[in-house]
């Protein structure tokens, strides 16, 4: 692997870190400025493909209404870049506080579709959904 793409995958990792980060901090400007207007992809309960920053944005306010975001870890990556183009894989978990106060996991899964925009990347499209049920901690599937 070059050096050029060490520092891509960097920069990938650094914005999908700064996502997380908008999601607990609540930035909803954050949050849509690290995606292109034309996004296209899958969130969580989807049953058809959300177009456009719009449709995710009607996800992101449920997901800043109903959770609140104390926390996260990446737990594992896997990101192949071609050219202007990355696909990312990762595993995360979003730690939360319940209606008690109490901390819990969200553990997640994500193939995310990454573009290069001058120097940097940005999300152009991801299917992202809960981890299936054990399949986090290998207490299952």
């Amino acid at each position: 692997m070059s050096k050029n793409q060490d520092k891509d995958k960097e920069k990938i990792i650094k914005h999908i870190h700064l996502i997380f980060q908008s999601f607990i901090n609540r930035d909803r400007e954050a949050i849509k400025n690290a995606h292109t207007n034309d996004w296209v992809g899958f969130l969580g309960p989807s049953i058809k493909i959300e177009r456009g920053i719009d449709d995710y944005m009607i996800n992101v306010d449920k997901s800043l209404n109903n959770f609140n975001g104390i926390g996260y870890e990446i737990l594992d990556t896997e990101i192949q870049i071609y050219s202007d183009i990355a696909i990312v894989y990762y595993t995360a978990r979003y730690d939360y506080l319940d209606e008690k106060g109490q901390t819990k996991p969200f553990p997640l899964r994500s193939v995310d579709i990454y573009k290069r925009k001058s120097d940097n990347w940005i999300q152009v499209g991801s299917h992202i959904t809960p981890m299936p049920s054990g399949g986090a901690w290998g207490e299952g599937d």
